[in-house]
């Protein structure tokens, strides 16, 4: 019976992917070139011809593999033919044994690899079978082939891959130790005539009794020194203990019990969990250890297999940041094409190009320095930007002055970014990666991939443009610089009474998309994009923006204060003391002006959210500001005309909705509902010549039918320069929900 050896070593992450050949090396011995051919010949390791494998032939199998390698394999497995079995009948007489190595093992020895043993990657194998670029017997073939199907078929099967690489069991059998301490108790009742308090027992002495004396001395040096080593800070040993000789006990010592008769609070005793050592940092990491080592081989690998680029280690490090450290450029490089960003923090809030300027690696901050999105305004943990470190670095080098010139230059570039602010106050740089003409759809996509969002969520957020006196969403196709650059000149101009003043700066801010419906938003699942619909909502609802009743009133407030002071043990305190400037964070002020004892009623109603967890508290108040009629809501200004017989005419001030509901009309001093019409009640038009927009609010739903008549029950006039595009906006959203919404 002939033996073929597969001897493999796998790679880091083997046994939590599904098969693939590039998580393997295997073992491969140069073979002479046939005649007439001229590439490079190879072929799996061979034993010696066996006469039967009725006896066990693991132990043959190693030996041999030791002495071709001088690596210990594990174990030896028989890797069996399926049924149909192989094509050629003269390979049925040939057993395939697999055998595994541990990663960490030795490499081969100079004097076996000068006879041509040597560990290939497994997918370079199997594409040089595939290309014929090497030379592998037929038989060779057969046997890889057969091999990847096993070893696929392993992989499909829980916690298989990962035994089959276990160290072996006599290894393990090393560290087992009995302990004779507890040799007496493996005696049986019968011997010691019963069991303890059995009559006739004799309790532990007796059942000592029946086993040799040198037995009972070692139990009982055992026993003293397991101890010493678990409980006590002194032990001495009692030699008579066990030799049945009499014996009158005497106090060399005692030590006094500080806690009797108390008993001590064992909940303020704290137990260490982490007894056991954890993996080691190169094993948990190995994307951060090559890229400190400057593998770049490895990290392709690595990145090629999902590992995350911008994944922080136990100290807070990416894998760029030890590039950047140890001057790894090829490695910088590849990270940032593989999607890292050059802006990205460590555990000290320092960037790469923080990390490079205190190390002088010129080459890799050039590097940085290239990326059009790099921010040099990043301070770190002491405030320090870039360019300060290379100023105050300790022993400054020409390296140092260098690198302090390439970021002043850098400095000078014009700004190839845009700010994007979020509703959770924070902001984003983005890079225009088409320049001038980088387009709101570019913008949103970076977004999304920055803030891991799901890229089936494009149509939930969107670019929105604004200042103080009006906010507009952006289509997809408008070019953002542009929209920038003329938004005081065109739009501001035309649609406000503002003649630029220094409050009509344009900011640009990621927003709820005005065109997608509330069922649309109740099916997302993704925490990041719940949590900025959350915060749109609470800014829109402190702003007075959602009219609502008192005892919603009060619930919004409660769940906004249980946010606040989730998990302190002082929030009674907190309520009892709540003032008017922590009140107007928690509802509209304007309501503050009013009787209404608010703290009383929102500590009566924080009894039923204070044990729900943030996100809960997050998800129950988006859901209960979808069910108001005006959430979703696009906000204009204008004055609603009232005509009275005494005057001419008046006029309030207000903020008009609209969604895709309808038109909500809300006074802009007392942020109470003026009016809220659905589409399937009115009619509207846009004077032009006096910048009105025209509501008709209709009789009943047959004037619906009749194409929305002029006959009405009540005009509603609002002088509005944004009356254009509240009519454009009102009658999208009214075509695009042709059956009429309702909440």
């Amino acid at each position: 019976m002939d033996v073929v050896v597969a001897m493999l070593k796998p790679k880091p992450g083997h046994a939590t992917q599904g098969y693939k050949p590039q998580l393997y090396e295997i073992l491969l011995m140069d073979s002479k070139t046939p005649p007439g051919e001229t590439k490079p010949a190879k072929y799996l390791p061979m034993l010696p011809t066996l006469k039967s494998l009725d006896n066990e032939p693991r132990e043959l199998v190693l030996t041999h593999v030791h002495k071709l390698t001088g690596i210990k394999g594990e174990r030896a497995l028989n890797v069996k033919w399926r049924k149909d079995g192989p094509q050629r009948a003269s390979l049925s007489q040939t057993s395939l044994f697999f055998v595994p190595v541990s990663p960490h093992a030795d490499k081969i020895n100079a004097e076996q690899a000068q006879q041509g043993a040597e560990f290939f990657p497994l997918e370079y194998v199997i594409d040089a079978v595939n290309s014929g670029s090497v030379f592998f017997p037929s038989a060779t073939q057969t046997f890889l082939a057969h091999l990847q199907s096993w070893l696929r078929e392993k992989h499909q099967r829980p916690a298989m891959v990962e035994c089959l690489f276990w160290q072996r069991a006599e290894f393990r059998v090393h560290y087992t130790v009995n302990n004779p301490c507890f040799i007496p108790n493996t005696r049986s009742p019968e011997l010691t005539g019963g069991g303890m308090g059995s009559p006739g027992g004799g309790g532990q002495a007796a059942k000592m009794n029946h086993f040799p004396q040198e037995v009972v001395k070692t139990a009982n040096e055992a026993l003293a020194k397991m101890l010493s080593i678990e409980k006590c800070d002194t032990v001495v040993m009692n030699p008579l203990f066990g030799s049945d000789l009499p014996y009158k006990p005497k106090v060399n010592t005692f030590v006094i019990n500080q806690h009797w008769p108390n008993i001590p609070n064992y909940d303020k005793i704290s137990i260490p969990h982490n007894i056991l050592p954890g993996p080691r940092w190169q094993d948990r990491y190995p994307l951060h250890s090559f890229a400190s080592k400057g593998d770049l081989a490895e990290v392709d690998i690595c990145l090629k297999q999902n590992y995350d680029h911008s994944l922080v280690d136990s100290v807070g490090c990416a894998p760029i940041h030890y590039a950047a450290r140890y001057g790894c450029l090829s490695v910088v490089a590849t990270l940032l094409s593989a999607g890292c960003s050059p802006n990205i923090q460590d555990g000290e809030l320092s960037t790469p190009l923080h990390v490079a300027a205190r190390k002088g690696n010129i080459q890799v901050a050039r590097c940085l320095l290239q990326r059009p999105d790099i921010n040099l305004e990043v301070r770190d943990k002491d405030g320090k930007r870039p360019i300060d470190v290379c100023m105050t670095v300790t022993n400054k080098t020409p390296n140092h002055r260098e690198m302090e010139r390439l970021i002043t230059e850098a400095s000078k570039r014009p700004s190839n970014a845009v700010t994007v602010f979020l509703m959770d106050k924070t902001s984003k740089s983005v890079h225009l990666t088409a320049g001038n003409k980088t387009t709101v759809l570019q913008i949103n996509k970076q977004l999304l991939m920055t803030l891991n969002i799901p890229p089936s969520y494009a149509d939930i957020f969107t670019l929105w443009i604004g200042s103080k006196s009006l906010d507009l969403q952006l289509k997809l196709e408008h070019e953002v610089v542009q929209r920038l650059q003329e938004w005081k000149t065109r739009p501001v101009h035309m649609l406000t009474d503002r003649r630029d003043p220094p409050e009509e700066d344009p900011v640009l801010t990621w927003r709820r998309n005005v065109y997608i419906s509330v069922e649309r938003e109740k099916q997302l699942e993704d925490t990041k994009a719940l949590d900025l619909l959350f915060h749109e909502a609470h800014h829109n609802f402190v702003q007075g923006l959602y009219p609502c009743k008192d005892k919603d009133i009060v619930t919004f407030a409660t769940i906004l204060f249980a946010l606040r002071h989730q998990g302190r043990s002082n929030a009674k305190v907190a309520l009892s003391s709540l003032n008017h400037s922590q009140l107007k964070e928690l509802l509209p002020e304007v309501f503050l002006k009013d009787n209404t004892n608010w703290v009383k009623l929102i500590s009566k109603e924080y009894t039923s959210f204070r044990n729900f967890t943030p996100q809960l508290l997050k998800t129950r108040f988006l859901s209960s500001c979808q069910g108001l009629t005006v959430y979703g809501s696009a906000f204009f200004t204008g004055s609603i005309l009232s005509h009275s017989k005494k005057s001419s005419s008046s006029h309030a001030n207000c903020y008009m909705g609209v969604n895709d509901v309808g038109i909500h009309i809300i006074d802009m001093r007392s942020k109470q509902m003026i009016q809220s019409l659905e589409y399937r009640e009115i009619s509207y038009k846009h004077v032009q010549e006096n910048t009105l927009l025209e509501i008709n609010v209709l009789r009943d739903q047959r004037e619906i039918r009749n194409q929305r008549s002029s006959s009405r029950h009540g005009v509603i006039e609002i002088r509005t320069p944004q009356a254009g595009v509240i009519i454009h906006l009102m009658q999208q959203l009214d075509h695009m929900n042709g059956d009429y919404v309702t909440r």
